[in-house]
Order: C-alpha cells, then structure tokens, then sequence
C-alpha cells in the first residue's frame, strides 16, 4: 500500500525561501493525520505485488469464519464458530443472530428494535440495535469479546447457561469398578491360621438420551479358619430423568429423600425434586471426609444405612478419604478399621445437612412415594409412605421451610425457618412433631427440636462447618426408627447405631493462624433414651510446616459406654512428621521423596512408632513406601511395604506386611471403562459426567486433563466434567503423532448431569509438506495465503507465505493442486499442481521438501 500524500497547492513563486531548520521545527509542530500502514517493501517484495492493507487497523483480519472463543461482558461462554464481516467504517465485526444473542443473556424480547427481526436473522453491526454495544475480534488469542451495556442484559444472568445448550450425550455404558483381595497367616500357639478377603464392587450407569439407570454391585467373600462368609448385592438401583422446565429431577427406584428437612429416608419408589445444579452459582453438596490413623496395613470398611459403600486398604500412618460414591444418601457413616493383626477400631462420621437457605423468591421441593427400603435390622417394617417438603426464600434473608410424612401408621410434620445472620453466619431452627402407632403399645406421640449453624470467615481463616443441636422427647420417632423399631439389628452393624437418640450435638470448626498453621475441633456427643449409655467422639488437631517439614499433632477420642462401663473407650494422641528430601538437593530425584514418622499414644498406655520412607517416580506414576513399626507394650514389630502405580487406565497397589507371628499381603485394582457403540474405552475412574473424545488415527494424543489419552481405536474419555455449565474439551497438539495434523484443539460441551457426551476432533493424516512456490522468475510474494481444499471443509488446509516463497502445510496428500493468493485482481493468485513421489517407508513421519510452479 502506498503511503498517504499530502495534497500539493500551487502558489507563486517567491524569493523567499525558509530555512530546513525551519521548515523541519513547523512540520514538527503541526497535528498529523492518516492511517496506519504497512510498507511492504522492508519485507523485501514489491509494494504493489501483496496487499496488506486489511492489516491497517487495529485488530485487523481477513473476513470469514473463525472458531474462537466467545466472551460476553467478561464471562466466557464457549467455543463458536463465529462470522465476521467488514463494516463500511473499516471494523470488522461479528455477525450473530437474535436467537444467540438471547441464548448468550441478552434481553432481546424487551429491546425494542429487535421486535419483528426474526430469530435466524443475520445482526452484523449489534450497535444499529443496541446502544453502546459492540463486537472486537482478538485474532492473536482466538477470542471475541461482545459487550452490550447491563440494562440490555437479562436479569441474574450472570453464570446461567441457557437450556438449550445442554447435551443429554449419547448412549453409553460407564462402569468404575474396585477389587481388593487380602490374606493374613498368622502362627501362635494354637497352630497356624489363614484368612483371606475379597471385596470387589461395580458402580454402573446406563445413559439412554435424558434417561439415566444407576446399580451399585457388590461382592465379598471372607475365608478364616473353617468358616466362610460370602455376600452379593444389588443396591441403589434406579433410573432418572431431568425435568428442566421445572429445574428438577425425577427418581424410580431405590433411592434415599433429601435430609435437609426430614432425616433421609431410603424407600423404593418414585420422587422428583428441585436439582440446584441447573441454577447458576448453585450450591454443591457435600461429602463428609472419613479420616484416621492406621497403624499398619490396614483395611476401612465404611457403612452407611447398613450397607458397605466403601472399602480400601490403607498404608500406615494418617488416611483420609473423600471419594465415598454415596456421600449424597443420608445416614451416618459407620466406619470400620482393620489392622494387618485382626484389631478392629470402630467409630462414627456423623453426617448432618447444612441449614436449609435460599435466595429471595427461591424454592425447593421434594415429592416422593414409596415403600421404606432400610438395611440396618434384620428385617423391617416396609411401610407404604408419601412425602412433600417446600422451602421459599422470602425477603431479607428469610427461609421458611417445612413438609409431612404420611403412611397408614405412621404421621410427622415440621416447620422451620433459616435465617442469614450476615457476618455472623446462617441459622436454621425447626420443630417435628410425629404419631406413631404400633401392635403391641398403641400410639405414641412426640417430638423433636432441631438447631443448626453454619459459618464461614475467609478473611480470617475460620471455618465452622457444621454446629447441630437435636432434642427428642421419647416418645418421638423418626420414620426410619419406626420401621425398624423391635427388629433386631445385623451383625455387622455398630450395635449404637440404631439406639433412640434422646440428644445429639455435633460441631466442625477449622481455624488457620496466619503463617503458623492451622488448628481443627471436631466433636459429637450421644444419649439414648432408656439407658444412660452415651456416645462420644471427637478429634482436635493442629498441622504446620517449617522450612518444608510438615507436621501435625491430633487427639482423639471414641467413647461408647454403657451403665456398667464395657462399652469400648478409645482415646489417641498421634504426632505425624514429613520431611522432603528436596531440602537436602535440588537433583531431581530427590523433589518426590520424602522420609515420614509418626507416633500414637493410646489410653492403655501403649505407644506405637512409624518411620520409613515414601516417594513417587515417572512423574508421579508409580508412587512406594516402606515403612517400619514397633511399640513399647510388646506390640509386634511390623514391616510395611507398598508399591503402587497410577497409569491412564487405572489404578493398582500392593502392600505386604510381615511380623514374627504374621504376614499379609493385599492388592487392590480400580478403574473405570465406557462402553459405547463404537467400542469400549478403559480410564481411570470415571466420574458421572464425562465426555468420549473421538480423534481418529491419533493413538497415544493426550487430553487436556493430564489424565487420560486417545488409544488404538481413536478414543479417549475426559472425566469430571462439571453437568449444566460450560465444560473445555481439549487435546494437546504437542503430542500428536508424526504425519498426524488437527483442525481445532477444543471444544465447548455443556453436558447435563450423567451424560456421555462425544466430542470429535476430525484429523488429517498425509504428508508434511515445505513447498517452495515459484512464480514466473520469482517466488509468490511474501504474506500471500497458499491453500488446499479437499473435498469437504475439514480438508481445507492452508498457511502464509514465508521467504522464497516458502510455506509449510501438513496433512497433504499425494497429489492435489495448491492454490495461492496475495491480492484480489485476477494476476495475484496462482494454481500449483503437485506429487510427492518416490516417497521412503517411513514418508508420513518426515517433513519433505518440494518446489512448484504456480501458474
């Protein structure tokens, strides 16, 4: 482009003459006016031969089609292919249609200009609608930012994702499966002994369309001596359906009730209820942590409403577990821990709701009926019921809640309330009254009176996650203590669990303290009616580090007793300490190793060390430790070995434990695999809403999730994706196989919760091409576009000329023609025939190198 020249006037000639001085210091003075321009000649090619004048703006781009991603009013909504055209101003803008606008949170059917534009309408310049608003394309990070003034916007927008964007996904099978097998042969004066324990588990989804159908599976078998125990189950079996409409979800099966109201209630039936996942900035519930000490390899089984919903084994020292799949059902978790000597360590997690609040004109509810479903007791009342709950959030922080429980021999209601107490928390207080009647006795009546608070200061560090307060005259019964009143509790089942609480208070409270660390109290406390049996848990403890040695210090305690005091009593001081090798070397073989100890006191008196060493190696796959034990009251001096490895198909560890009078070994295997009408694809676990990632030809690609990559067949699964909100599904080009070439590298998914959704990224598989494009006696300009269409549009495959004519362009094949383009008059653009010939073996994995004339 040539540069702008000032208009030249003719005047008189005259004898007076400035000086260059002069004239240099005016032009100086003097505004300048003009666009800004390339001068294509510092590029070393001829000005008039590439026009480079689209460039003379800011933000300045060839019209046409871009993916990139779209952010409104600074939040990202996706990927979109976008088109942008060229206003007469010289702006390129994007050009949208009413119907996105609106999907996107603008408030189209309240601006009065959009009224009789039809939905599909092209909208290439948003100021002729809306004041003030506009589109700028950010070529360099693939981004268009839209902005459109907050009156125009739809009101509470902000973070909600419209409906019609999410993706029920296709049909699929996931299945995360967990198998574990231990055996223990112990020598003593009795002769030997051998146990063994197997526990495998399959945690199942079906996803058909909208439809979802869930099953737990679990198998276990345990051998001691002569006697042998083998359980097989079905649990949790049902199916569910998104109403979204009504923002709600629709339960068949085995299922619990919410316990935000009413204790949880597991039945087999039907229910639907509010899903607050569909609502921006919803809140998540909860999963309480189940944490411990082991003192060697030791087994945790965990039960909740009698059934077994998690179990592991566990290295020696400090464990905490936080992915227990059914953390969402109510009921306390019943907690069980097995050393590699057959001692058994029970206590209780318990696990209460939060108060129940909601934004102003907010509600919530939950219909169900069905039949009671519980597996504490041997046997059980199965009572026919109905439920309905409703919360509304009235002005000035004000919830009111409440609901009835009806079947024909049993009758609750409660009403409550939730108030925000602003900087000092949230409380929630509410009163249940129940009728029972019963064969033998009659009817009872009574009540219950609950109190909960709820507390979270970040400024300082304090957390009080959990303060509950329950008071129940004796007469009252929960639904659940109905149904299972007079039946005998299982064997397996904490003997505790099913006593009619007469009082109940719980608390959580964590504190960090500035730069020293940070302090947790945890307490429960338990009575009964009819005994003076009472139950008491809690821990207190304190964690920090210095120069990089952690460290921490916890007591708890466990006390279940009864009036003649044989009920057992645990109390435990522990102190934990980590030392990483790294503050000994910077070598890189040191930053993953770390030497660790730890100490127990218990209330018998008995003190029992741990002190050993553990690490990681290829980048964090496989991970080992080795692990010493004694004590000072003739505890059996224990071995621990462990080794396991965390590969992108799933999980498996061993650990060996050996004493002068034991040994045991045990192994454990998880992982997940997705079975799709193409295929299965095996990952590490899966979580319940995920994607199938198809990129053909592309074995050994990696995801953006660091976890997980393409196999064989072309598949890959990306995992935990967040249901109803905007999800990025991506791939990393670095690690795409040689002569192997990809169009985009992410989409954008909203999936609803349960779904599979598929995700394909269409790639070229040919030749790696450095063309030399000669043009007459030269080369084609410098800047110019060189392409190649195939067959439909994910074939086009295109790059700017370099030096010499020079461009690079992959997935090419054979032979095709390369069309070339530095202007818009007919003797700027060329067409260049060409065949890569006499190709080695191994053609696809070099970049090759030719020259063609381009007529």
């Amino acid at each position: 482009m040539n540069a702008i020249q000032p208009k030249q006037s003719r005047v008189k000639q005259s004898t007076f003459r400035f000086s260059p001085i002069f004239l240099a210091l005016i032009t100086a003075c003097l505004p300048a006016y003009g666009d800004d321009y390339f001068e294509s000649g510092f590029l070393g090619v001829d000005a008039e031969n590439v026009d480079l004048s689209v460039f003379s703006k800011e933000g300045g781009a060839v019209e046409g089609e871009y993916l990139v991603t779209v952010i409104i009013n600074n939040q990202v909504i996706g990927q979109k292919s976008v088109l942008f055209r060229r206003l007469p101003d010289g702006n390129l803008s994007a050009v949208l249609t009413p119907a996105y606008l609106q999907s996107i949170g603008v408030n189209i059917p309240q601006i009065e200009k959009f009224k009789g534009v039809a939905e599909d309408a092209e909208i290439d310049d948003i100021r002729e609608y809306i004041p003030n608003a506009s589109t700028r394309l950010d070529l360099s990070q693939l981004k268009v930012d839209i902005s459109v003034p907050q009156i125009a916007m739809t009101p509470n927008f902000r973070g909600y994702i419209s409906p019609d964007l999410w993706d029920d996904g296709i049909p699929a099978l996931s299945n995360n499966y967990n198998m574990s097998y231990g055996t223990t042969k112990t020598s003593g004066n009795a002769g030997n002994t051998r146990s063994k324990n197997f526990y495998a588990s399959v945690r199942s989804v079906l996803s058909l369309g909208a439809w979802r159908v869930k099953t737990n599976f679990n198998y276990s078998h345990s051998e001691s001596g002569n006697q042998k125990y083998t359980n097989t189950d079905f649990n949790n079996t049902y199916v569910t359906r998104d109403i979204i409409p009504l923002l709600s979800t629709i339960f068949i099966g085995e299922y619990s009730t919410g316990n935000d109201i009413f204790d949880g209630i597991p039945f087999k039936g039907a229910s639907i209820r509010t899903n607050e996942q569909m609502l921006p900035q919803q809140m998540r519930g909860y999963a309480p942590a189940v944490s411990g000490v082991a003192n060697s390899n030791a087994r945790v089984t965990i039960r909740q409403n009698g059934n077994v919903v998690y179990e592991t084994y566990v290295a020696p020292g400090p464990f905490d577990i936080r992915d227990i799949q059914q953390a969402g059902v109510s009921g306390d978790l019943d907690v069980t821990v097995t050393e590699s000597d057959g001692s058994e360590r029970k206590f209780i997690v318990p696990y209460s709701s939060i108060a129940v609040m909601l934004r102003p004109g907010r509600w919530n509810y939950e219909v169900a009926a069905g039949e009671y479903n519980g597996g504490s007791t041997v046997g059980s009342r199965k009572d026919k019921f109905i439920l309905g709950t409703l919360a509304y959030g009235f002005m000035q922080n004000f919830t009111l809640f409440g609901g009835v429980v009806g079947s024909q021999n049993y009758q609750s209601g409660t009403l409550g309330t939730g108030v925000s107490l602003g900087s000092f928390g949230a409380i929630s207080a509410d009163v249940t009254l129940s009728e029972s009647k019963f064969d033998d006795v009659g009817s009872k009546s009574g009540q219950s009176y609950r109190l909960r608070y709820s507390k979270s200061v970040l400024a300082t560090g304090t957390a009080v996650d959990l303060v509950a307060l329950r008071y129940s005259t004796e007469n009252y019964f929960s639904f659940s203590e109905y149904n299972t009143q007079g039946y005998r509790l299982k064997d397996d089942v904490n003997p505790w669990s099913m006593q009619k609480r007469r009082s109940s208070i719980q608390g959580m409270l964590s504190q960090t303290i500035g730069t020293l660390g940070s302090i947790y109290l945890r307490a429960n406390r338990d009575e009964f009616w009819g005994t003076n049996r009472t139950l008491i848990g809690g821990s207190v403890g304190f964690s920090s580090s210095y120069k990089g040695v952690g460290y921490s210090i916890n007591y708890n305690i466990d006390r279940m007793k009864d009036d003649q005091g044989n009920w057992p009593e645990n109390k435990q001081l522990s102190l934990n300490v980590s030392v990483p090798f790294s503050i000994f070397s910077y070598a890189p073989g040191y930053q993953s190793v770390y030497s660790n100890y730890s100490m127990t006191h218990d209330n018998k008196g008995r003190t029992s060390h741990n002190a050993g060493v553990r690490g990681s190696l290829l980048n964090g796959d496989v991970s080992y430790s080795a692990m010493q034990s004694w004590g000072n009251q003739q505890q059996i001096s224990n071995t621990n070995l462990n080794l396991g490895y965390q590969g992108t198909k799933g999980y498996v560890n061993t650990g060996y434990n050996y004493s002068k009078d034991s040994q045991s070994f045990n192994t454990s295997l998880s992982g997940g695999v997705l079975l799709h009408s193409r295929g299965a694809v095996f990952a590490n676990t899966l979580g319940e809403t995920m994607a199938l990632v198809e990129a053909p030809e592309a074995k050994g690609l990696k995801l953006t999730d660091g976890r997980s990559d393409i196999n064989r067949w072309g598949y890959g699964v990306m995992t935990q994706l967040t249901p109803y909100q905007f999800n990025s599904v991506g791939i990393d080009p670095t690690t795409l196989p040689e002569g192997v070439d990809i169009v985009k590298t992410n989409e954008s998914i909203y999936p609803t919760q349960g779904a599979v959704v598929k995700v394909k990224f269409a790639t070229r598989v040919g030749y790696q091409l450095l063309v030399s494009l000669q043009k007459g006696d030269g080369y084609v300009p410098f800047g110019g576009v060189a392409s190649y269409q195939g067959q439909n549009d994910l074939e086009s495959i295109s790059g700017i000329v370099g030096d010499d004519g020079q461009v690079y362009l992959s997935g090419l094949p054979e032979s095709g023609v390369i069309e070339a383009k530095w202007g818009s008059a007919p003797d700027q653009q060329c067409s260049a025939p060409f065949t890569v010939s006499s190709q080695p073996e191994n053609a696809l994995t070099d970049i090759r190198q030719i020259s063609v004339k381009c007529e």
